[in-house]
């Protein structure tokens, strides 16, 4: 993690890694198929086939299904073991970020297949989901973890590569945490309700790694500046670049975050940060590798935090104009249309037909160039009406109207008096006014 060039490998050590990826990726794909339950209806070429876990209720070894830690110890080993050695024998950080996601999705696969009944449940139910899920969230957990190395390897290219190299990532990471919802049955890795690959794997792993890797870099721009005798500004840097997760998780919990934080989770933060402050500054004895070591790991949380950081704040503002302003105008003009006709349209396109809309909204998820199929979905009931529309990171936001009090209105009795009463009250929304909590 210098950033410097590194020689080519030999032949000899090249062929080696090869081997040694390939029977990784060899296993992982053996455990998926081997351990995987297979699917009731129809078996295609990706779907789990289940031999290994026939072969070993066949033999002495069927304890290894029933004691979880046992068969994970059994299965998950022999990857972890050639992921290790595949590090070893390579230099490249995009081979050992290849390496670690196999590895973890090997984890991932042997989890689920030994887990209890709701596990295999859930991956027989979601099919060929739920393993495109577990490896997209393998590769981008082993991705963020391998930041600081990918990182070097990206600075070490001119301007021209790092801008083609890092947009399109980017543009991805944006489109996902912006696109995400549980509704949208063409997004295949949202399983509602639960988006795996943004929640767990951008949104947590993502951003606590990042603000990790700031604060490790504060903290070595100021050690930097001790060791050139700016000893109150360099200590104040490593003060600031401890607190500085903790901070976040503070601020995530405002809404960037699917979870509020404890005190203790602040700690945790704190003293992660000051293990990867020390293993990054201990083996830098002069100021010049602290600074280079402070620039690779700034480099790293930029290109972690700035994607996710602008994917979920559009999420946010598509998620706040969706439920107050795009919403608010359908919900006014069915207002404006009770108030004439004492009843609700049976369709939203009557709103156009009599003049309260110019044409019917759409709600805003993601982007329109990739895949825009959101739409309100209107029933009508006379007095009363549902209202449904997909939202980021929420399954389905759905609205009522104020409950009405039938028998004033036809006595005309206190009638300004009701209206003003449900125009207090409001109608009933199903999503909050900022995106929920997820656990």
């Amino acid at each position: 993690m210098t950033g410097s060039r590194t020689p080519a490998a030999s032949p000899l050590r090249v062929a080696v890694h090869v081997g040694l990826l390939a029977a990784l990726l060899a296993w992982t794909g053996s455990l998926h198929h081997g351990l995987g339950p297979r699917p009731d209806l129809g078996v295609e070429w990706y779907s789990p086939r289940g031999f290994l876990t026939r072969a070993v209720l066949a033999s002495s070894w069927e304890s290894l299904l029933a004691t979880r830690w046992k068969g994970f110890l059994v299965f998950w080993t022999p990857a972890l073991l050639l992921a290790i050695g595949c590090w070893w024998t390579t230099r490249s950080a995009l081979l050992r970020t290849l390496a670690v996601s196999a590895a973890l999705a090997a984890g991932i696969f042997v989890f689920y297949a030994l887990g209890g009944g709701s596990s295999q449940v859930a991956w027989m139910l979601f099919h060929w989901r739920a393993s495109a899920t577990m490896l997209a969230l393998a590769m981008v957990v082993g991705s963020v973890l391998l930041a600081p190395w990918l990182a070097a390897s990206w600075l070490e290219l001119g301007w021209p590569l790092r801008v083609l190299t890092f947009l399109p990532v980017a543009l991805g990471v944006i489109a996902i945490e912006r696109g995400v919802t549980g509704t949208d049955p063409k997004l295949p890795f949202a399983i509602s309700p639960w988006p795996v690959v943004p929640v767990f794997g951008l949104e947590v792993v993502g951003t606590i790694v990042a603000s990790l890797l700031a604060g490790a870099a504060l903290g070595l721009t100021g050690l930097t500046l001790r060791k050139r005798h700016h000893t109150r500004v360099g200590i104040g840097l490593v003060v600031a670049g401890l607190a500085l997760p903790a901070g976040w998780l503070a601020l995530g919990s405002q809404g960037f975050l699917p979870f509020q934080v404890a005190a203790r989770g602040f700690g945790i933060a704190t003293i992660l940060c000051g293990a990867v402050l020390a293993v990054t500054a201990l083996p830098a004895a002069d100021a010049a590798r602290l600074r280079q070591r402070a620039r690779i790991l700034g480099t790293a949380a930029l290109l972690l935090g700035l994607p996710l950081l602008g994917g979920q704040g559009w999420a946010r503002f598509d998620y706040s104009r969706n439920r107050d302003v795009i919403a608010q105008r359908v919900i006014d003009g069915l207002a404006d249309f009770y108030a004439r006709e004492q009843m609700y349209p049976d369709t939203l396109a009557e709103l156009v037909e009599s003049g309260e809309l110019e044409a019917v909204p759409t709600p805003r998820v993601g982007f329109r160039w990739l895949d825009d199929d959101s739409r309100f979905t209107y029933q009508g009931f006379g007095t009363s009406y549902l209202l449904e529309f997909p939202a980021p990171r929420w399954v389905q936001c759905t609205y009522n109207p104020p409950y009405d009090d039938l028998e004033d209105d036809e006595s005309g009795a206190d009638a300004g008096a009701d209206a003003d009463e449900d125009e207090e009250l409001g109608g009933a929304w199903s999503c909050p006014t900022k995106p929920p909590e997820l656990w």
